[in-house]
C-alpha cells in the first residue's frame, strides 16, 4: 500500500496472534486546517417549544437509525422519535416495572438492525424495542457479586459504569467496565458478557474493590482516558495513553494499527494540580445525589463513600503528564474523529483531528467546534445543547462529504 501522505515511513511492522501484520503508522505533525461549514437540518428544544413532545428535560441518550430518524432518551423514562426533516414520529416507554418500561434509563442506542436498545440501570438490565418502538423483550445483565465488595455499593457503582455502544455492522455491543472495553451478545435472556480489549492502566492507579477504605483511597490526577468507539466491521478504535496513540483493531479485539502524532503531553505543575483537586471535588459536589427513590441503605454507604472520597480527592497524587487526547469517536462510514485536550485540562477543549481508520491524516478543526454528541448516516450529526434557561436544544447538521 503506498502511504504518500505520510512524513516518515512506517515505523514499526509485526504480527499480532491471529497472524494479522501490526503497523505504526506516524500522522504528520503539523496541523492540515480543514475549512468547515454544517447545513443545519432542523433544532427542536428549548424553553419557547411549542408542542409537548419537543420539551425536553435530560437527553441521557440519542442514537439514529439509517433512515435518519433520530431517537432520543429524554427523562424521566421516556423516548421520542424524530423524523429526518424534524417531524415528530411518536414516543414510547414509561416510568414502571412491567414489559417496556424503565425504572432508570440510563442510555439509549440504535443498532444497525434499527432495533433501539434502552439500558435500564435500576434494573440491570437492557429492553430490546423494534424499529417502530414496540417492545420486544428485556435482557437481563450479567450480575455476580463480590463477596469482597459492599453489595449495595457495588450495585450502584456498577450500573453505572455499564454504558453501552453499538457495533456499526454486527450484533455486539460494547460497553466500558474500569479499564476494560466488553462485548455484549443480547441475542438470548441474559446479556453474555466478555472481555474484548485490556485496555492499559499506569501501575497504582487500577480500580480497586474491597473495603469502603480501600474503594475510596488511591485517587489519581491526569489517568489517561479510555475512549474508544465502534468501527463498521465489528472493530473499534481506542485509546489508552497519555500520547497520541490511537489503536485500531479488527473483530476479534486484535490490534491491527496504532495511530500516532508527534503531540508532546503536557507536563503537570503545581497549578494543575490544584486546579485538578478543586474540579473533581466540584464534580463529586455536582453529582451528589442521593435523593428521590435510592433505597435507604444504599443512600448511607453513599453518603460515607463521598466523604471517604472527598478526603482522598484532598490527598490525590498524580501522574507527570496531561494525557493529550480527550475524547474519540467514529463516523457511520468510519471516520475517526479524535479530540485532543485544550490549553487547561478538562476545561478547555482543543482542536478535533479527522482521520481514517487505515492511517490517513485528512485534517484538523479548530477547537471552535465542539465534539458532535452522536454521528448518522448521510452525513448526519447531532449536538445536545442547552438554551437560556438550561432547558435542552437538539441541533442536527449534516456534514459535508469527506470527512464524514
Amino acid at each position: 500500500m503506498t502511504r504518500t501522505f505520510l512524513p516518515a515511513c512506517l515505523a514499526a511492522l509485526f504480527f499480532t496472534g491471529d497472524g494479522h501484520a501490526q503497523e505504526t503508522i506516524e500522522l504528520p505533525r503539523e496541523d492540515r486546517p480543514l475549512a468547515l461549514e454544517l447545513a443545519e437540518v432542523y433544532r427542536i428544544g428549548s424553553a419557547s417549544a411549542v408542542a409537548d413532545w419537543e420539551l425536553l428535560y435530560m437527553v441521557r441518550g440519542a442514537g439514529f437509525d439509517a433512515a435518519g430518524n433520530l431517537y432520543l432518551l429524554n427523562s424521566p423514562n421516556r423516548v421520542v422519535t424524530v423524523g429526518p426533516a424534524g417531524n415528530f414520529l411518536g414516543q414510547f416507554g414509561r416510568t414502571g416495572g412491567g414489559p417496556g418500561e424503565f425504572a432508570e434509563a440510563g442510555q439509549l442506542d440504535v443498532l444497525p438492525s434499527g432495533r433501539i436498545v434502552v439500558a435500564d440501570m435500576r434494573r440491570l438490565a437492557f429492553h430490546v424495542f423494534g424499529p417502530e418502538g414496540v417492545f420486544e423483550r428485556m435482557v437481563r445483565m450479567e450480575f455476580v457479586p463480590d463477596p469482597n465488595v459492599f453489595p449495595d455499593l457495588y450495585y450502584w457503582g456498577r450500573a453505572e459504569v455499564f454504558g453501552a455502544r453499538p457495533a456499526r455492522r454486527g450484533a455486539a455491543i460494547f460497553s466500558d467496565g474500569v479499564r476494560q472495553i466488553m462485548r455484549t451478545d443480547l441475542s438470548s435472556d441474559e446479556a453474555r458478557v466478555e472481555p474484548f480489549v485490556e485496555a492499559w492502566a499506569p501501575p497504582g492507579t487500577e480500580m480497586k474493590f474491597g473495603s469502603l477504605a480501600e474503594v475510596t483511597s488511591g485517587v489519581w490526577g491526569f489517568v489517561p482516558p479510555l475512549v474508544f468507539d465502534a468501527l463498521p466491521g465489528g472493530g473499534i478504535a481506542y485509546s489508552d495513553s497519555s500520547a497520541y496513540a490511537i489503536k485500531v483493531t479488527g473483530p476479534s479485539g486484535q490490534v491491527l494499527r496504532i495511530l500516532r502524532r508527534p503531540i508532546v503531553p503536557q507536563p503537570v505543575n503545581d497549578r494543575l494540580k490544584r486546579a485538578e483537586i478543586d474540579r473533581q471535588l466540584a464534580e463529586l459536589s455536582a453529582n451528589d445525589n442521593t435523593g428521590g427513590d435510592v433505597p435507604p441503605n444504599a443512600r448511607a454507604l453513599m453518603a460515607v463513600f463521598g466523604s471517604g472520597r472527598v478526603q482522598a480527592i484532598e490527598g490525590m497524587q498524580f501522574l507527570p503528564e496531561v494525557p493529550v487526547l480527550h475524547a474519540l469517536r467514529t463516523t457511520w462510514e468510519g471516520n475517526l474523529w479524535v479530540q485532543r485536550r485544550g490549553e487547561e485540562p478538562d476545561v478547555d477543549l482543543g482542536p478535533i483531528d479527522v482521520l481514517t481508520p487505515t492511517g490517513r491524516y485528512l485534517g484538523t478543526i479548530d477547537g471552535r467546534m465542539r465534539m458532535p454528541d452522536e454521528f448518522g448516516p448521510d452525513g448526519l450529526v447531532a449536538f445536545i445543547e442547552r438554551d437560556e434557561y438550561d432547558v435542552p436544544v437538539i441541533v442536527v447538521k449534516r456534514l459535508p462529504p469527506g470527512i464524514r
